[in-house]
């Protein structure tokens, strides 16, 4: 008996795992639904532009994680491998830096409805990357689940028409470029989370870091010293940290956690549920809803990552019989 225990131990521990993944991954979810709001008032009252608004988000958070880190782990926070180093600059740079820019470029352009549409693309990248890069097996089921999650977005989105978004190629490539940077953040992400025996706040605190990096640069060769004096009074500031510490850092937070006990594919997918919170969002707190198109969409994205769960749990049940039989 105590060897069939063992034997299915490990079944039992991945499923409480991934139970604790899908929590994380909504709550992330709950978190990044939120920055709306607040990037809206920042950039319509405040003029503060795309590169501005990210690099300040990126010093912010940076800067606040510093002393933690120290805390936490002393002198051994601060210093990086090679590989460390590398895996992190990359991943700064291309899912923090780039992915802001090309995010908020892609709303000046498109709008929010196509811009979230094309951010939500990430999955299938995702899918694709976890085959090349993880070597994780891809099946027909999430394959499906996928694909209805992609086009629940559009549908969500209000994107019905294809030639809208041919009107304005660079705001087709900055959103294209939103979804392939988010999707390398969770791919890297994941990768990182394997390799490394840092604690969240660790591999943020660089991932922020190197972002900020990439963006001072950047943002200097584009806005030159006015970077660094934004026109923000004191109510503009508390909104921009409110953003920073709030939406941004506890999103980060909470789906870099996740991505420890969930495959990539699934804990991006459980992000697109932010399109049917930020609309029923909007209904409450500005009397704006959705047309029936759209909550056709909403119930798309939900119903996948539903779907994709259940197939999850009877593969994960599946698996308990079969590890209970072989020792029976």
């Amino acid at each position: 008996m105590t060897a069939k225990v063992q034997e299915i131990a490990p079944a039992i521990e991945a499923g409480q795992g991934r139970r604790q993944g899908v929590v994380l991954a909504v709550l992330a979810m709950l978190f990044w639904s939120t920055t709306g709001p607040f990037i809206e008032i920042l950039g319509k009252d405040y003029h503060l532009k795309p590169i501005e608004l990210s690099f300040w988000r990126t010093l912010m958070i940076s800067g606040l994680l510093a002393p933690i880190v120290w805390k936490r782990q002393g002198r051994a926070g601060f210093s990086l491998t090679r590989r460390e180093f590398w895996l992190y600059a990359l991943n700064g740079i291309i899912g923090i830096a780039v992915f802001n820019v090309a995010w908020s470029g892609s709303v000046q352009i498109n709008g929010t409805a196509v811009a979230s549409t094309l951010v939500y693309c990430a999955p299938i990248f995702v899918g694709l990357g976890r085959w090349l890069l993880l070597h994780e097996s891809v099946g027909l089921a999430r394959v499906i689940a996928i694909g209805v999650n992609i086009l629940g977005c559009a549908l969500a989105a209000g994107a019905y028409d294809p030639v809208a978004l041919l009107q304005k190629p660079e705001g087709l490539l900055l959103g294209l470029t939103s979804g392939f940077t988010f999707a390398v953040y969770t791919l890297l992400g994941k990768i990182t989370g394997r390799k490394n025996k840092r604690d969240d706040f660790s591999m943020l605190f660089y991932l922020f870091l190197f972002g900020c990096l990439a963006l001072l640069p950047w943002g200097l060769v584009q806005e030159g010293t006015a970077l660094f004096s934004p026109s923000l009074d004191l109510g503009g500031w508390g909104l921009l940290a409110a953003l920073a510490f709030g939406p941004t850092l506890g999103g980060y937070i909470l789906f870099t956690a996740s991505l420890k006990y969930l495959p990539a594919a699934i804990a991006s997918l459980f992000t697109s549920l932010e399109l049917p919170v930020s609309a029923l969002m909007a209904l409450a707190l500005f009397g704006r809803g959705l047309s029936l198109i759209q909550w056709l969409g909403a119930f798309l994205i939900v119903g996948a990552v539903v779907a994709l769960q259940l197939n999850d749990f009877r593969n994960n049940r599946k698996s308990l019989k079969a590890a209970s039989r072989n020792q029976g």
